[in-house]
């Protein structure tokens, strides 16, 4: 039973440094994209779960005695897929698209796209030739109780934020919504500005996501 456990918190303590790392690269990209610093994704806390989801995913589903090319074409298929889901979810439940390829070539439906596919590709080559094997022998050394502990107490934190989180995304999408007057894209502008005046969590939310889409249904 307790194997069973901590093999569960072990697992947990990979996803979490990966969602770190994924928190740290997306903090860079937009640093260098945008020339300041941004808290991106959707969590208050320095992770991005669809970082470390990814990861684990790639590292259950694929073998490291795999060929290159087919260590990439899998860690592609699978991150691809995962984006897509993740998006077609967080579009119904929050009515919202967060993110959107439609301006770039080779896209799906918007919500995935060639480049991005590629850089899971070789992330995912990374990942398990590399990565894991210097993250788990790192783990391997914690001594179990203190590693249970740690594991359990940042899941506790984890699942605290996603329930504020997901609160504060729910009441963005209400107050863009009682703010809407009509479907221009110059008062989807002003929607915005205003949300980010009415709260600093907004605001935060706002600047991770610049492109975000409300998506109201139409007036009858």
């Amino acid at each position: 039973m307790f194997n069973a456990f901590y093999s569960f918190l072990f697992a947990f303590a990979l996803f979490i440094i990966y969602a770190f790392i994924g928190w740290i690269i997306e903090i860079i990209v937009a640093l260098i994209n945008n020339h300041k610093f941004i808290n991106r994704g959707f969590l208050m806390g320095p992770i991005i779960p669809i970082w470390g989801l990814g990861a684990m995913m790639i590292t259950w589903s694929v073998k490291p005695s795999d060929s290159v090319l087919s260590l990439i074409i899998s860690s592609a298929f699978i991150g691809t897929f995962l984006e897509y889901i993740v998006n077609y979810i967080m579009e119904k439940l929050f009515k919202a698209r967060w993110w959107d390829y439609s301006n770039l070539p080779f896209n799906i439906e918007g919500r995935v796209w060639l480049g991005s596919s590629l850089l899971f590709g070789v992330g995912g080559f990374l990942l398990i030739r590399y990565m894991n094997p210097f993250f788990i022998s790192l783990l391997s050394t914690f001594n179990k109780s203190l590693l249970c502990v740690s594991s359990l107490s940042l899941l506790l934190i984890m699942i605290v934020d996603i329930c504020i989180s997901g609160n504060i995304i729910k009441n963005l999408k209400l107050s863009a919504y009682s703010l809407r007057k009509d479907y221009t894209e110059e008062v989807s502008k002003k929607v915005k500005m205003a949300l980010k005046e009415k709260s600093y969590f907004f605001n935060r939310l706002l600047k991770a996501f610049p492109d975000v889409k409300f998506l109201f249904k139409n007036k009858k």
